[in-house]
């Protein structure tokens, strides 16, 4: 470390202080220019410390923001002390040096032209692939502050520029210009990317000491091709190609490597220094006795790895010969020096102590002038004129150095020395030989005319470009020198002679109008170049601007401005198309960048449709000129639908909101009816806003559009909707409230919350349901509330045991005293639609829940509506019923319409979306566990029925939905269907309500016979059951229980399917039944709700059939029966793979000793007297180790037998359960003659109860 200034070491003690306090808190660099942020000592206060060294660590420039009046302060010491960190050398060297620098330059060059893009495979790991897809790089974060770290880095940051970064404060002229034109040097470009800030990092690791390990893998020639490094914190590898490997080897001897940096001969640098003063560089010799002595001659190092000049010894590490040839020459300069800083450089660049060597290439350049006597001197410079002449700078071969930069290398060096002294008797001959070299030195140009036939030219006032022939008499008057061949006239340069040739149309006279002036450049630019002053060297514009101005007319206002170089601020300029003509200094093509396309390049004023045009496609192309823009040209990079106000509609009925919306911008707000205003002008595309500027062909603006005007008040700036329209508009917009010195602000925030999260003022009145609503359903059932008085409608689709029947019933008794307590008593009917397999469940529930209300059943031959006005509230029909009778029922005006399992009319070309259509309803309500079971067409197909015109159209949903989700997996477009139904469909899954379930719910599922099952039922009973009739009836004769149970077994199984009976079950499907429709409802819905299902049956043909009908539908199921063997592995299967949805198993055998708490479900196909057994049986689900509510259906066929058993079952309760250990045809025996006679009693059908089939 070099000495402390004199002003700065009074501060020494509390730097030291300050240092051990870590108040050094953040350090920004760029070669040798710091900033560093310093915490004070004392006040606690934070200051920037900016500080520029010298190549050898002396401070050159220092400030800091405390303004301290003193020379120096304690700010700067902590600072400047902070690069050193107990190192001799300071940060930027140890940097230019370091193992982290190497890597991370030679990949940014390597991957910037490759155009490989970064990859993140997980949050805080990212790798680059090859086109092979082989992983060339890996970072992988492993800390919370890593991974945030590291994000930050590679996520594309604002653009580095002049003013807003240190990068740019070593570079010269040129450099800049070139990063101007997007030409950038590779080391600035390596400086402004990620790398180089991903290299400060791990140096800065390094520098805190934090603990690494370094290590390699090997190719198969045994050379390392991939290098890892792991902190604590994280892990960083490379991919090191062999070519590659060279550049970076110098640079493992700065980090703690396996493998050694070492000379062949054991002869190790220590370090190497330069004394400026005398141009030597000198190298020290120093001790490895640590390192692996192999001699050069050794068989290890003949038989190494040559990788250019080192030598690669596996397992060891590299080896060379340069550190060996350099220690035979201890002291380098001159030519020696300029070889070994060539050949060398990586080298040096790791030992080399108080110089940086540069790897960027500078061009000299050169200053001349004459002494008295006539002798030229050529003095090189590199950035600024005698920067090569001052303290010990000097030019050695091909490299300079220059006092306090460093060492840098040099390209197209004209002259061996800083300065060069042509004798005034070899002047002509060095211009005969240099002509070219020196028209483009101010002053010293070389004109081929002689100097009584100068060519020259002038640019008019109106632009014409002329050529003329004169000798200014300040020529005349100038200081002359003749050299023999040439004549010298200062401040104009060499004359020849002798009259050199020009084309026939470089001759005085000649003119060019402006608009002939730039081709005509670019066709004469090498003759042109003779003229003196023709051509500025240098770029006389420092930026091109745009203002664009809005006009009270409407109009656009553009003015360009072209802003010259400081020194050039007040000179006159013309514009020739690429052109720039600076006034006496000559023309300059511009460069793209500073090229202003050609319609802007001087003032204009736009309107109309050109106006149109240039908001539409031509503002974009100008954007990189734009310097100030008028806020109503801006286009919103958002618009936030708000709103300030809500206020319910009362005139215009139930369900009308007044509301006051604007969009918001960054810059203000936009009146929803001042939009709207700007709308109906047809021929308008864009409006003007102090908020900014609004595409009216924007297609977010369509809701606007589809209001019809008498929903705007201007003056008020409020907009009418109904409650639907508004769910529709925040599905898409997601509108937020927007808090102003409104008056109303409270009552407007709370009917806005409201109305976002279904709120009603009051709570339903469910008085007249004898039933008590889980805290879920009480949830559901405000929901429906809601929507009844919203006067809008819904899907129900909660899980399978989860009470949608209830919450229906729950909201029709909610409007139906809501009615009820009308003082004129108004009449409400209701409307339930569902499969003929469930209608009678539903008369079930209604007659148990709803007693207060008259259920007509609209089913069967004899159906009428005759009476349904006066006498009943509600209606209850099939969807079959339905199609067919769509036109009579189309003529009731109904308040509530209820459609369960709705998915039924998923398909809008079905009649019974039609029919479900043509309902007139205040409200209709969708029941389902699957709104969409294949495709999201169907959704938009229920949502018609229920939400007419709430849906986009056909071709609008298919663009908005279907393509992007199903297609394209739009996660966007996906979140906003979801937003769209969300206020409408209400969904709770089982294992969402566990703890409001009961444990187990019993239910009996009522079912009818199909026309074929009850005529087989008919002609069986009738052909055996004439003399059991007559013993039964005669007290004398014994009771035939064999006989009868052989009977009611024959009519069990056709009560459960006719192939059963018919011992068929291969063929089930020729056969109808009422009991498989409503199983396979059943099923459909537990397996639409995820939920397992258990079946039991006492028949095995029954649980063939079951089976044949799993296998043809590819539902994964599991069976034990009496013969089955394998039944712990049928069991595993049930309880273990989801694949496995059902169980089947015959009562007798899967009744007892089995575990199947996987399922919720509980099937029992056919029910028999003894209810014991049927809850062992059910017990098997709902037992220890359950989790799951479990839900119990018992099948039974209305009107036969099954159904006389339930009741008698009923009847007997304790009785029946006490005889478990009975078998079935012994239980038939604790029934009475006249129970039995009733069993065997076939009361026919009223022809009001018939079936589907019967009907459709």
């Amino acid at each position: 470390m070099t000495a402390i200034p004199s002003y700065l070491q009074p501060y020494f003690q509390d730097a030291e202080k300050s240092l051990n306090a870590k108040l050094a808190k953040e350090i920004e660099f760029s070669g040798a220019t710091y900033q560093i942020l310093v915490e004070d000592l004392y006040t606690h206060l934070e200051y920037w410390v900016f500080l520029q060294l010298e190549a050898q660590g002396n401070i050159k420039d220092a400030f800091c923001s405390c303004n301290s009046q003193d020379e120096g302060c304690l700010h700067q010491l902590v600072a400047y002390l902070s690069l050193f960190n107990t190192n001799e050398i300071p940060l930027h060297l140890r940097f230019e040096r370091s193992l982290w620098n190497h890597l991370c330059f030679l990949y940014e060059d390597r991957l910037n032209d490759a155009l490989m893009e970064l990859k993140q495979l997980q949050p805080g790991h990212y790798i680059f692939q090859s086109s092979s897809e082989k992983i060339i790089f890996s970072i992988k974060a492993l800390s919370d502050s890593s991974i945030l770290f590291l994000d930050e880095l590679v996520t594309p940051r604002p653009k580095e520029t002049e003013e807003t970064s240190l990068k740019f404060s070593n570079l010269s002229n040129e450099d800049l210009l070139l990063w101007r034109e997007g030409r950038p040097n590779p080391q600035l470009r390596y400086d402004l990317s990620y790398w180089s800030d991903l290299a400060k990092w791990l140096m800065r690791k390094q520098d805190n000491q934090e603990a690494y390990q370094v290590s390699f893998q090997y190719s198969k020639k045994k050379l390392p091709n991939w290098i890892q490094i792991d902190f604590y914190d994280l892990e960083i590898g490379f991919y090191l190609s062999e070519a590659n490997l060279p550049f970076i080897i110098p640079s493992l001897a700065t980090v703690k490597s396996p493998l050694l940096v070492r000379n062949a001969n054991n002869q190790g640098i220590d370090r190497i220094e330069y004394d400026k003063t005398t141009g030597i560089m000198r190298i020290f010799e120093g001790s490895l006795e640590k390192a692996p002595k192999i001699k050069k001659e050794s068989d290890s190092f003949l038989n190494g790895i040559r990788l250019e000049n080192w030598i690669f010894i596996p397992e060891k590490g590299f080896y060379t010969d340069e550190p060996h040839n350099l220690l035979q020459t201890p002291e380098l300069e001159g030519e020696q020096l300029s070889v070994a800083l060539t050949e060398h450089q990586r080298f040096l660049s790791t030992l080399l102590m108080n110089e940086v060597i540069h790897r960027s290439v500078q061009v000299p350049s050169y200053q001349l002038f004459f002494d008295k006597k006539w002798n030229l001197h050529i003095v090189a410079y590199l950035f600024e004129i005698g920067d090569l002449s001052l303290n010990y700078s000097r030019i050695i071969g091909d490299w300079a150095y220059l006092d306090g930069e460093g060492f840098y290398p040099l390209e197209n060096k004209r002259f061996e020395e800083v300065e060069t002294i042509i004798p005034i008797y070899q002047v002509s001959d060095f211009v005969t030989q240099n002509r070219g070299w020196l028209n483009n030195i101010e002053g010293f140009h070389t004109h081929i005319r002689s100097i009584e036939y100068q060519l020259s030219y002038q640019v008019s006032e109106t632009n014409r470009l002329t050529f003329q022939c004169s000798l200014a008499k300040a020529k005349q008057r100038a200081r002359l020198q003749d050299f023999g061949v040439w004549v010298y006239l200062e401040e104009y340069g060499f004359y020849s002679k002798s009259v050199g040739p020009f084309s026939h149309l470089l001759k005085p006279g000649f003119s060019l109008s402006p608009e002939q002036v730039p081709l005509f450049i670019r066709m004469n630019r090498d003759e042109l170049s003779l003229i003196p002053h023709f051509f500025y060297e240098k770029c006389p514009l420092e930026k091109t601007k745009l203002h664009l101005q809005m006009t009270q007319k409407g109009t656009i206002k553009i003015n360009p401005e072209y802003v010259l170089l400081p020194f050039l601020k007040d000179t006159n300029f013309r514009l020739f198309d690429d052109f720039i003509y600076i006034e006496k200094k000559g023309f300059y093509e511009l460069s793209a960048p500073l090229r202003l396309p050609e319609k802007f390049r001087y003032p204009v004023e736009l309107a109309g449709e050109e106006l149109d045009l240039f908001l539409s496609y031509e503002m974009e192309e100008i954007r990189p000129y734009i310097h100030d823009i008028d806020p109503r040209l801006l286009k919103p990079q958002k618009k936030q639908l708000v709103t300030s106000f809500v206020e319910a509609e009362e005139k215009k009925g139930k369900g009308w909101y007044r509301f006051k919306l604007y969009y918001q911008t960054e810059n203000g707000i936009i009146p929803i009816t001042a939009l709207r205003q700007a709308l109906n002008k047809k021929k308008q595309q864009f409006a003007f806003f102090e908020a900014g500027l609004i595409a009216l062909q924007d297609k977010q603006l369509d809701w606007i559009r589809r209001l019809d005007k008498d929903r705007f008040d201007k003056d008020e700036e409020v907009v009418f909707l109904t409650t639907l329209e508004f769910m529709r508009i925040n599905a898409f917009e997601q509108i937020q409230f927007f808090e102003t010195e409104n008056l109303d602000l409270e009552s407007s925030q709370k009917n806005f919350i409201a109305l976002q999260e279904l709120q009603t003022p009051d709570v339903p009145n469910i008085t007249g349901l004898n039933s008590h609503l889980r805290p879920y359903q009480e949830i559901g059932v405000q929901w429906l509330w809601f929507l009844y008085h919203q006067q809008l409608a819904g899907l129900l689709c909660d899980d399978m045991g989860l009470g949608k029947t209830h919450q229906a019933m729950a909201l029709i008794a909610s409007v139906a005293n809501l009615y009820r307590n009308y003082a004129e008593g108004i009449q409400r009917h209701f409307l339930i639609v569902c499969p003929t397999s469930v209608i009678y469940h539903w008369q079930d529930k209604l007659e148990q829940f709803l007693p207060g209300l008259r259920i007509c059943t609209f089913f069967g031959v004899k159906r009428s509506l005759a009476a349904f006005h006066q006498s009943y509230d509600i209606l209850l029909t099939s969807y079959g019923i339905l199609r067919n009778e769509k036109e009579l029922l189309s003529q009731v005006n109904f308040e509530i319409a209820i459609f369960d399992e709705i998915q039924v009319a998923k398909n809008q070309t079905s009649l019974v979306y039609a029919a479900l259509k043509n309902v007139k309803a205040q409200m209709k309500l969708g029941l389902t566990g699957t709104p969409i079971e294949n495709h999201l067409r169907e959704l938009k197909s229920l949502f018609d029925i229920v939400l007419p015109t709430y849906m986009p159209n056909e071709n609008d949903y298919r663009e908005l939905f279907i393509k992007p989700i199903e297609r394209e997996y739009n996660s966007h477009r996906k979140d906003i269907l979801n937003r769209l139904i969300k206020p409408f469909t209400l969904r709770r899954k089982k294992e969402d309500v566990l703890k409001d379930l009961p444990e187990k719910s019993e239910e009996i599922a009522y079912c009818d016979l199909s026309p074929y099952q009850q005529q087989l039922y008919t002609e069986v009973l009738e052909q055996r059951k004439r003399h059991l009739m007559q013993d039964l009836k005669d007290d004398q004769t014994p009771i035939p229980y064999l006989h009868i149970f052989a009977l009611l077994s024959s009519l069990k199984q056709i009560c459960n399917h006719p192939a059963v009976h018919l011992k068929n079950p291969g063929d089930y499907q020729k056969y109808s039944s009422g009991k498989w429709e409503l199983f396979i409802e059943l099923l459909r819905e537990a397996r639409e709700s995820q939920q397992k299902v258990v079946i039991f049956s006492q028949y095995l043909g029954m649980l063939d059939i079951i089976e044949n009908y799993l296998n043809d539908q590819k539902i994964g199921y599991a069976s034990i029966r009496g013969s089955t063997q394998n039944r712990k592995e049928q069991l595993q299967k049930f309880n273990h793979d989801p694949s496995c949805e059902v169980f089947v198993g015959s009562l007798q055998a899967a009744g007892l000793g089995i575990d199947l708490t996987a399922a919720s479900v509980v099937i029992h196909y056919d029910r028999w007297w003894n209810a014991a057994r049927e809850n062992q049986a059910t017990d098997r689900v709902h037992r220890i180790g359950q989790m799951k509510g479990v839900q119990v259906f018992k099948l039974v066929t209305k009107g036969t037998f099954e159904e006389k058993i339930d009741a008698m079952i009923n009847r007997k309760g304790q009785l029946m359960e006490e005889i478990i250990g009975v078998d079935d045809q012994n239980t038939l025996k604790k029934f009475t003659r006249n129970e039995l006679i009733e069993l065997l009693t076939y009361e026919e059908k009223d022809d009001d109860h018939m079936t589907l089939s019967d009907v459709e």
